[in-house]
């Protein structure tokens, strides 16, 4: 049976657009700013990595962006391709509407009458599939830090069961002052950068993105090996620090995808900064990998995108790769485990096999699997 394939993918970033976001990575640059959040008592300005342009959250915005995103996917695809091809979008982004009914009834000293102006998430896709011809089925997931993951790997199970013949995933994450807030009140966001694997780590820093690709069984050489997902928290923000479920998950990407781990050529890390998450997946790698790992974290570049970082840090590994390096894993000076350093520089690679992890909140656990052919 084919392997499903990866047509096209594209990126948008705090860094700018696909080819942007990978000069600025050539050159050491992040695009990380500061943002206002609120605290129990007030505001205060905690880093974080922002689209050059703000891009408010209402409908007309959010479907604007999502549809020139998709305008520059579906040129893969010929017209009649497109009535067999899926759209699903990753994202945290929740019901603003309801939101705000919420905090005007709940949190005002004079409540106000609520007032729903719901909005599915979903109808984005729906709409997005009728303006563009594409299959009536479309799919939003929502799963935190795995949601973009989780949906390439449902956009997988489609293809390869033959129901349908390609999908666009895309991954999307925006400015959200609730989620940045609760961040901040559980003393999750670090006080001025990501720091991966590091001793001195206090935290992870937010961003903004969006990421797409187009998944199908046309040849092209990158390929999705496979991989596995799985829900089994210890508690519901963080893993265990033994990082067994770590293990666990990536095992089971592995035995879906036929690899052994001496076949991997380097693992994309999670890498949130934070202090559990971090010594997780380091025991979790540490057990399944020797010390000669290639391993990197990426979001110090583009920030915990949440909701779109299974697509968009997959899209950047791949930018990086068809560029020829992987890039070097920023701010890490004394490494949590001495014998597995991430990369201190750019490693030169024109292809191999990658493993791509999202370790989220909830125990929602998931690695990918993909693979560029050497030609």
């Amino acid at each position: 049976m084919p392997k499903v394939t990866i047509l096209n993918y594209e990126l948008y970033s705090a860094l700018g657009h696909t080819k942007e976001t990978i000069a600025a990575i050539k050159s050491g640059k992040t695009g990380s700013t500061f943002k206002e959040v609120q605290s129990l008592t007030s505001y205060v300005k905690t880093p974080y990595f922002a689209f050059a342009q703000a891009i408010p959250q209402v409908p007309e915005s959010i479907e604007a962006l999502l549809l020139d995103m998709v305008s520059k996917l579906i040129v893969s695809l010929s017209t009649e391709e497109r009535a067999s091809t899926v759209l699903i979008i990753g994202t945290s982004i929740v019901d603003w509407h309801l939101v705000d009914a919420i905090n005007d009834t709940l949190y005002e000293d004079e409540k106000k009458p609520y007032s729903s102006q719901k909005r599915s998430i979903d109808s984005y896709a729906q709409n997005l599939a009728k303006y563009f011809g594409l299959n009536d089925f479309t799919m939003t997931i929502n799963t935190a830090c795995t949601s973009s993951a989780n949906a390439v790997l449902e956009a997988s199970n489609l293809i390869s069961s033959g129901l349908y013949a390609h999908a666009i995933v895309l991954g999307l994450e925006l400015f959200s002052p609730i989620m940045s807030s609760g961040f901040y009140a559980m003393d999750l966001i670090a006080k001025e950068k990501i720091r991966p694997f590091d001793r001195q780590r206090d935290g992870l820093v937010l961003g903004e993105a969006l990421g797409g690709m187009v998944l199908s069984k046309r040849a092209s050489p990158w390929m999705l090996e496979g991989g596995f997902s799985n829900c089994d928290s210890e508690t519901i923000t963080s893993v265990s620090q033994s990082g067994e479920e770590c293990l666990f998950v990536m095992n089971e990407a592995l035995k879906a995808s036929l690899l052994q781990p001496n076949e991997i050529t380097a693992v994309k890390a999670h890498a949130t900064g934070s202090y559990s998450n971090d010594i997780a997946e380091m025991n979790a790698l540490s057990n399944l990998f020797s010390d000669s790992l290639t391993f990197t974290a990426l979001k110090p570049y583009i920030g915990h995108t949440i909701g779109a970082s299974g697509v968009t840090e997959m899209v950047l590994l791949m930018q990086a790769i068809d560029d020829g390096f992987i890039p070097k894993t920023l701010n890490c000076e004394e490494a949590i485990f001495e014998a597995y350093q991430p990369l201190s520089s750019h490693q030169p690679c024109q292809g191999g096999t990658f493993m791509c992890n999202y370790f989220g909140f909830g125990g929602n656990n998931t690695s990918l699997i993909i693979r560029k052919e050497i030609r």
